[in-house]
């Protein structure tokens, strides 16, 4: 008969007597683990239904513009290249609101539509929208929706492939699911609008599906190039890859899970490091006992695999619990902010061969990993010295010599410096909380902020933009002005972003701030712009015409504080005379009434300060459900290791506890000396991390302006740092009151017994 390995009785004693301790680690790395196999078997589930939605629906691999109706030769000459072109005319129509719908007709060709609820309009009075706009709006099918001034009933919710993120203009900074929506309407029904409203849009689809990127990037410029040799003046050219209504979401996806893989590796690592300090300090406690068994003939590997036992059970049933909430009840909290922002056909979820290697082998193999090299290193020592006690290697290090202060200061010092693993473990946890929570908390005033800023500095109540050099019935004060949208590289996102040229009379009434000159090359760059590339007064910044590849060369003259877009302000005459413009082209006003033209086709668009604030709606509606769950990730992660950690440094210090008691001290003066070594640290770890998180937060936000066309300066008002430390010690004060009584508990007996 084999007899059983003893050792596995102290399980249960260790077990129950460290319960709590236990019990905050599970709930920690299950909280972590459900949050992201349901993040990830989510962000998956997504990533597949839109790729088979693009492949079925027959995504566009471009789209382009123009002022008329392409001839049908241009269209012959460039379907040679290889490609398909399809027509692809809208409207767009104003609703309540200030919104706009896009209405197309429905598409049998190229950019298929899927019908979520209801079905396809058939009839001239119906139409079907885009499910996001439509909940976003409060539309209903089966309601009626007024277009063109007809009455029309809402026969279905859709999504439509080419837009899968909601954007009215590829150089929009955010989507907008409350003020802009796609519609679709039946054979014939959009002939029925105004002739000067259709918009002539074309997408183009590549007869070659096994194309590299850079073999598509080339095709679509030989296809650009094409239509502009024979004939076609166009108002836009732009490729899937550039568009945001279709690439948003994939650079979104693209930067969520890998940061969210880095989160929870980060929370693992630092539970395996808190696990591998629980370990030593139960090693240090047992260290006659285990000097015993390894005098006794048991190896160190079997005191390895006794000690490791534990963290890897704990790790095991984390994963199984995280992992069976992540896939029930995460999902739909994760569909929803999916569903919230971007318009996606339904899901469906299935178990992530990767989430669960994520969730649950890599936490087992650090689990692993980290606290063999823990145990190793310290059953390394001869079973005398762990019958002695004599626990460090090397035995001449001297102590630590404290400033000449009173009795319980150094007192303090000592109990922090005796424990500065877990005080650096703690530390770390502290700042991983606490830049969680701060990007919860920074979202909305960082936008409101944002907003604001852009409705103060604003130049003119309405900026008009206009196909050509049209005059106002109703000129007032207006400013005549160019306007012209070119591109520059952007390397960090390795792609071109549009940035906007303003042409400025020399005495500009609505720009007196800038010394505009007719005769100085050059040009003013918007703070964001010169902030997003990194420019600076005297660089050279290269720019192109999306449209004709003509490349420009602008020198900077200096950088304004213009926050409403990417700008670049120089004069008119120098902006006219680079366009090979007339010296009195213009296409443009500044104004601060609104002006009224006979032609409404000349205008281009309208922009007001208002219309920022739809920005914020969406940024906010996007961002609104992130808050809840940092403040919930981040009280959990202070909780824990506050209970873990600060745990340790008493039961640690149980002897010395017990030994003051015996010479007399009271309770409350104990409490001041340990509790208040520990109050110390924890303020003093949330004070220090305040910069890091600044770092971290203005680091995050370098990734996030990435996917962005604009740039969204980072704000951080300065009472959000003191809800940082707010939050922070109030979690701690709420485990500082059960550390009162497990010092309450500590006996006298405990220093009576002690045999050293």
């Amino acid at each position: 008969m084999i007899m059983k390995n003893p050792l596995r009785k102290r399980f249960k004693r260790d077990l129950k007597s460290n319960k709590g301790r236990y019990f905050a680690i599970l709930l920690m790395m299950t909280v972590t683990i459900a949050i992201m196999s349901g993040f990830l078997a989510v962000a998956d589930g997504a990533q597949k239904v839109l790729n088979e939605n693009r492949a079925d629906c027959k995504l566009e691999d471009g789209s382009f513009t123009a002022v008329k109706k392409i001839s049908t030769a241009a269209q012959a000459e460039t379907e040679k290249l290889g490609v398909s072109v399809y027509e692809n005319d809208y409207v767009n129509e104003k609703l309540p609101d200030e919104a706009t719908l896009r209405i197309y007709q429905d598409r049998e060709q190229i950019n298929l539509v899927t019908v979520i609820d209801g079905k396809s309009p058939v009839n001239k009075n119906e139409i079907a929208v885009d499910r996001l706009f439509a909940e976003s709006y409060g539309l209903e099918v089966g309601e009626s929706l007024t277009i063109n001034e007809v009455p029309m009933i809402i026969t279905g919710l859709i999504s439509v492939p080419d837009y899968s993120a909601l954007f009215k203009n590829n150089s929009d900074l955010m989507m907008d699911s409350f003020h802009f929506g796609v519609g679709i309407v039946s054979a014939g029904v959009l002939q029925s609008f105004p002739a000067n409203e259709i918009v002539m849009d074309y997408s183009y689809y590549f007869d070659n599906r096994d194309l590299t990127e850079k073999e598509k990037r080339n095709l679509s410029t030989d296809i650009k190039d094409k239509l502009v040799d024979n004939g076609a003046i166009l108002t836009s050219f732009v490729t899937a890859e550039n568009n945001q209504s279709i690439s948003f979401i994939d650079d979104d996806m693209g930067s969520d899970v890998p940061m969210m893989k880095v989160f929870l590796s980060l929370i693992i690592l630092i539970m395996a490091f808190v696990f591998s300090i629980v370990i030593t300090s139960t090693i240090e406690t047992e260290a006659p006992i285990i000097g015993t068994l390894l005098a006794s003939g048991y190896t160190k590997y079997e005191l390895i695999r006794h000690y490791i036992t534990m963290p890897i059970a704990v790790t095991l049933v984390s994963a199984m619990i995280g992992n069976i909430i992540g896939y029930t009840m995460m999902p739909d909290f994760f569909k929803g902010m999916y569903y919230g922002s971007y318009s996606l056909p339904p899901m469906d979820i299935e178990l992530n061969m990767e989430a669960l290697l994520l969730t649950t082998v890599l936490p087992i193999a650090m689990m692993i990993g980290i606290n063999f090299v823990a145990l190793y290193r310290k059953l390394s020592i001869s079973p005398l010295n762990f019958l002695r006690k004599e626990l460090k290697k090397s035995k001449n290090r001297r102590a630590v010599k404290l400033p000449n202060v009173s009795f319980f200061n150094r007192f303090r010092l000592r109990v922090i410096i005796q424990n500065k693993k877990s005080y650096i473990t703690l530390f770390v946890g502290i700042f991983l909380a606490s830049f969680i929570l701060m990007f919860g908390l920074v979202i909305t005033p960082m936008i409101s902020h944002y907003v604001d800023s852009i409705k103060q500095s604003a130049v003119s109540d309405y900026q008009y933009i206009l196909k050509g050099p049209v005059e106002p019935e109703n000129p007032g004060n207006a400013e005549k002005m160019t306007f012209s949208a070119l591109e520059t590289y952007y390397s960090p996102a390795g792609k071109n972003i549009e940035v906007s040229f303003f042409g400025l009379r020399e005495d500009s009434d609505y720009f007196d701030d800038l010394p505009i000159s007719d005769d100085e090359k050059g040009g003013y760059l918007s703070d964001g712009l010169a902030k997003k590339l990194g420019a600076k007064p005297g660089d050279t910044l290269d720019f192109v015409n999306p449209y004709t590849d003509k490349e420009y060369s602008i020198k900077v003259i200096g950088i304004t504080d213009y926050p409403g877009a990417l700008t670049v302000f120089m004069s008119q005459k120098q902006l006219n005379e680079l366009l090979d413009r007339d010296s009195s082209y213009f296409n443009g006003y500044f104004s601060d009434q609104e002006l009224t033209f006979t032609d409404k086709n000349s205008l281009a668009t309208v922009i007001t300060p208002e219309d920022m604030s739809k920005f914020g709606d969406q940024m906010l509606s996007s961002f609104k459900q992130m808050a809840p769950l940092c403040l919930f990730a981040a009280i959990v992660i202070y909780l824990v290791l506050m209970v873990v950690l600060t745990k340790l440094v008493i039961d640690k210090n149980a002897l010395s506890i017990s030994f003051l008691k015996v010479f007399g001290y009271e309770t409350s003066e104990i409490r001041k000396i340990y509790l208040k070594a520990t109050t110390l640290v924890v303020l003093g770890s949330l004070l220090l991390c305040l910069p890091l998180v600044n770092l971290g937060i203005q680091g995050c936000f370098l990734i996030v302006q990435m996917k962005l066309s604009g740039y969204l300066p980072v704000y951080i008002p300065m009472y959000l740092y003191a809800e940082i430390v707010a939050i922070g010690m109030a979690s701690y004060f709420v485990i500082n009151f059960i550390h009162m009584r497990r010092i309450n508990k500590i006996q006298l007996s405990a220093a009576l017994k002690n045999r050293e």
